[in-house]
């Protein structure tokens, strides 16, 4: 009977683990898709600005050629940041599965799942570290173009 008990009160802690675990990531998970989609829709409306500058640019070949690299670089950025929502989407998904798998006792398949929502998420904020290193190269490479002219700009009081 002893044993009996002692494999109860195990299965019970797991369970209240498993639990925990689910709950921390509930909340965490949508935040992060609303991060990531307005990340999304603010490059989206960067590229159509930046598109619509390259097309009416009577600007240098110079600034043209910076101007298409930072397009470039912002449909790498754009494709990060898609991949990333997709990730912490499908994490989601899989916090849900494990919910559901914990809730009618499946748990080893809750184990795994739960395993596979970490790792999905790991991977979309993989995605997002990369994302904001691009972010800060093309900000550095946007920069760099506008400091010549500002420092032919006096300063205002």
């Amino acid at each position: 009977m002893e044993q009996h008990h002692s494999t109860h009160t195990c299965f019970l802690k797991r369970v209240s683990m498993t639990l925990d675990f689910i709950s921390t990531l509930f909340p965490a998970i949508p935040l992060a898709i609303v991060a990531l989609n307005l990340r999304y829709t603010s490059l989206a409306g960067l590229m159509r600005n930046l598109a619509a500058q390259i097309e009416t640019s009577a600007q240098s070949p110079a600034l043209t050629d910076i101007l298409v690299k930072e397009l470039q670089m912002m449909q790498v950025r754009i494709t990060l940041v898609k991949y990333a929502l997709f990730f912490a989407g499908a994490s989601f998904v899989f916090n849900l599965g494990t919910l559901y798998l914990t809730l009618y006792n499946f748990d080893v398949s809750a184990h795994f799942a739960l395993g596979a929502t970490i790792l999905l998420m790991m991977v979309a904020l993989i995605c997002f570290c990369v994302e904001t290193i691009l972010s800060t190269r093309a900000l550095n490479l946007h920069l760099g173009v506008l400091a010549p002219s500002l420092r032919h700009r006096s300063p205002t009081p």
